[in-house]
């Protein structure tokens, strides 16, 4: 017997056509190396599939985190923008409500059958359509120990949402997000192309000793200090490279030609 052939329902030439829209993108993203150039691949793809809105975002607050530790790329109306930070909506936003509940991508309609809607969850939504926000699909992007965050399409209000390109667009969304985050990484730990950060002898010696994984205690002993000034100078180096961990500073010192690979063996 021969092998059998897809029965005519089976996949649509549109189908495949938009899996190829997915694909070239995934190709794109991957040899991307800067966020501008991401932002044109994402804004292009929304195009392709049918959308009008597109964000790339960590559930935080922009306009207090530092650039370089989160992500935020869109495109949505600019009255919405600024209405949904004025008034720190993301607290309220029922779809990054719903991205905590899944892994997989979601219409934005769907969201009633995945939570529960308070009233402030119900305004927020109103107040999107007010805006020029209809229907979206969300891919959430939460990975332990980092901001949660998600990648969105969306059409304008009173358009109806192209849902057949869900499987396309969670593809697409955990792509872009993870090219972003490897983008914003490697701008964080890359050396600075304005004045270098400046670090004393002594802060030198005790990130190469943490570097070498050693306590504050043990640094303390080494270095014939206290234990309090070990841990004065590695939080003041951190500080100045203005990063959250001691091995973000280490990092960076090492990229910054300060202290050398060998020093931490």
């Amino acid at each position: 017997m021969g092998r059998a052939l897809l029965p005519k329902n089976g996949l649509r030439q549109e189908t495949l056509d938009y899996l190829r829209v997915a694909q070239e993108f995934i190709d794109a993203a991957r040899r991307t190396e800067n966020v501008s150039d991401l932002e044109l691949l994402i804004e292009q793809v929304a195009y392709d599939l049918g959308f009008d809105f597109y964000a790339l975002i960590h559930h935080v607050d922009h306009r207090a985190a530092h650039r370089a530790a989160s992500i935020r790329l869109e495109n949505y109306p600019a009255s919405w923008v600024e209405k949904f930070l004025e008034h720190k909506l993301y607290s309220w936003d029922p779809i990054h409500m719903a991205s905590y509940a899944t892994n997989l991508a979601f219409a934005w309609s769907d969201v009633p059958d995945m939570i529960n809607l308070s009233k402030k969850h119900k305004d927020v939504l109103k107040m999107a359509t007010r805006e020029g926000l209809g229907d979206g699909i969300t891919v959430p992007a939460n990975l332990p120990g980092e901001a949660n965050g998600s990648c969105s399409f969306a059409v304008r209000a009173g358009k109806n949402l192209p849902r057949q390109h869900l499987n396309a667009v969670h593809l697409i969304g955990s792509v872009a997000f993870n090219s972003a985050r490897e983008i914003a990484m490697k701008t964080a730990c890359a050396p600075s192309s304005g004045n270098s950060v400046h670090l004393s002898p002594r802060q030198l010696d005790c990130a190469i000793l943490a570097g070498q994984g050693k306590s504050d205690w043990e640094i303390a002993t080494i270095l014939g200090i206290a234990e309090d000034t070990v841990s004065q100078h590695l939080d003041t180096a951190r500080e100045r490279y203005g990063v959250a961990r001691r091995v973000q500073m280490v990092i960076r010192a090492v990229h910054d030609g300060k202290i050398a690979l060998t020093d931490l063996l």
